[in-house]
């Protein structure tokens, strides 16, 4: 029996510890101080104001660079900080976005060590054949090819990195420290870094236990049981623990690996159809989904037919839910939409967690109703020529220059369907997002035959609701015109800020003419 290394001495956790805070207090204050700056402009009117780009990528490039040196927690956040366009804007994201865990693999006596102390036999009593050179390596784990004694089965074996549950801890408690001193120091309204850290904390600790992960493949394995298109590994129920999981071996060809699905005549386009299909499914009709699609773990299964291609997903560590709650508040979203309603729409995202406490609804509303003089009135048609980086973009903007927040559920499903994005229009560059996402949004929306009449009704309701609003205008009217009249009101034209030359050439085409702005009252 190998016994595990000693963990880090206490001057090693001190360096570390004035690395990492270092490294955290400098980025994290550029952040803050970016987006306050632009925030506040908004909410004055003032659209013109953008964020210091060139310092933002500066400062996320040191920390990628020095991220990938500490390895272990760092990594992740910036994983985390790529998916929040709360937090930084779009062409910072792109910095961190493709930030992999780019680790050189731990020792094979440290993983060897740490299978035998958690299954209290030697290795060799366990595995007949035991691969010494892992297949995968991250910063919290990595994949090693092995056979199982008992059985004869090639099998995966996933092992946390030795002392891992420390050096997570030891840097969790130096971000917990850099957020009371940016919290103690400067007021941070515009970025909620407590919500950030609890989450981040709440995300990571489901991932190194792999107890939870195994849960999370066995609930995907069912899901998809009568789906003979997609393939989730068998989980051996046997060599469950904690810092351990054995797992049937997949053989397949990366969903990236364009050569060797070409040489084995698979339809690329089919590959992409079925993936973003099987994605569609989990948001929208299970609500619990996959959420780190990256290509990785997406493989075509060797030995499938080349005209009816199995798609296997891996690693179940990231996964994201969709509460009943969250599922009717979106509904609610969405006939606000429909209605053009920017205070329906500011409601449901307050009941969603996007709103924080004291945040100003009123100025959100005017952001809104700017975003929504853009797409009103558009035919599926035109949606359809419609780029999703493009309405991404403006998302994204949005998102950035209003007080909003993403809870992390939504920031993991914006963070796949990006990837996912990226994958299915790689794989087929005339892929088309939409026309797959339409059915499964329809039914989601109550949008299909059987729910149609009910959306009818709540529009309905809405309707009667907005006519009692009515009989209240003309007052509301006299008074906002008393305002104008005695210099209390400033009429401002605003612009949304982003590119939609993408959406301008979709209304052009379709003879619609495009309005570029909206009146912004500020009182």
């Amino acid at each position: 029996m190998r016994n595990e290394p000693r963990g880090m001495n206490r001057f090693a956790q001190f360096l570390r510890f004035l690395r990492v805070s270092r490294l955290l207090l400098w980025t994290l204050w550029i952040i803050y101080r970016e987006r306050q700056r632009v925030v506040k402009a908004r909410q004055r009117g003032n659209y013109e104001v953008q964020p210091n780009i060139e310092v933002l990528l500066k400062v996320l490039r040191a920390f990628r660079a020095t991220a990938l040196q500490l390895g272990v927690l760092m990594i992740k956040l910036g994983q985390f900080l790529s998916a929040r366009a709360d937090i930084l804007p779009e062409q910072a994201l792109s910095v961190l976005a493709d930030l992999q865990d780019e680790v050189p693999p731990a020792p094979f006596e440290h993983v060897a060590a740490v299978i035998e102390a958690e299954y209290g036999k030697p290795l060799t009593e366990i595995f007949s054949v035991f691969e010494e050179q892992c297949t995968a390596a991250a910063s919290l784990g990595q994949v090693h090819r092995a056979t199982l004694a008992s059985t004869g089965e090639t099998v995966a074996v996933k092992v946390q990195r030795p002392h891992i549950t420390q050096l997570v801890g030891m840097d969790l408690s130096t971000l917990r420290f850099v957020i009371w001193v940016v919290n103690r120091f400067f007021q941070s309204d515009f970025i909620d870094l407590k919500g950030l850290y609890r989450e981040f904390r709440r995300t990571v600790y489901e991932e190194i236990d792999y107890v939870t992960e195994a849960t999370n493949a066995k609930r995907f394995r069912e899901m998809f049981r009568e789906d003979p298109t997609i393939y989730i590994p068998h989980v051996y129920e046997e060599y469950i623990s904690k810092r351990v999981l054995v797992l049937e071996w997949i053989d397949g060809i990366k969903v990236n690996d364009y050569a060797a699905l070409d040489a084995g005549g698979y339809s690329r386009l089919e590959i992409a159809n079925r993936t973003v299909r099987a994605y569609f499914y989990q948001f929208f009709e299970e609500g619990f989904f996959h959420a780190d699609p990256h290509p990785g773990n997406i493989f075509v299964k060797k030995n499938s037919p080349s005209d009816d291609p199995v798609i296997a997903f891996l690693d179940f560590g990231m996964v994201g839910s969709l509460t009943g709650s969250m599922k009717r508040a979106i509904r609610d979203l969405f006939l606000g939409l429909v209605l053009s309603d920017s205070k329906k729409m500011v409601d449901s995202l307050l009941k969603l967690g996007f709103v924080g406490e004291g945040a100003n609804q009123a100025a959100l509303e005017q952001a809104l109703d700017i975003m929504l003089e853009h797409y009103f009135g558009m035919t599926l048609g035109q949606v359809r020529e419609l780029e999703v980086s493009d309405v991404a973009h403006d998302l994204d903007t949005l998102l950035y220059g209003q007080p909003f927040r993403i809870p992390s559920q939504f920031a993991f499903a914006g963070r796949a369907v990006s990837t996912l994005v990226g994958v299915s229009t790689g794989l087929a560059p005339n892929f088309n997002f939409v026309d797959v996402a339409t059915p499964y949004a329809r039914k989601f929306l109550k949008l299909d035959a059987e729910g149609i009449s009910q959306t009818a009704q709540n529009i309905l309701k809405e309707a009667i609701d907005a006519g009692q609003v009515l009989l209240e205008l003309p007052k509301s009217i006299n008074r906002l015109i008393g305002k104008i009249e005695a210099g209390q009101v400033e009429v401002r034209l605003a612009n949304l800020p982003g590119n939609n030359s993408r959406l301008r050439r979709a209304r052009q085409r379709n003879g619609a003419a495009m309005s570029t702005g909206g009146a912004v009252l500020e009182v």
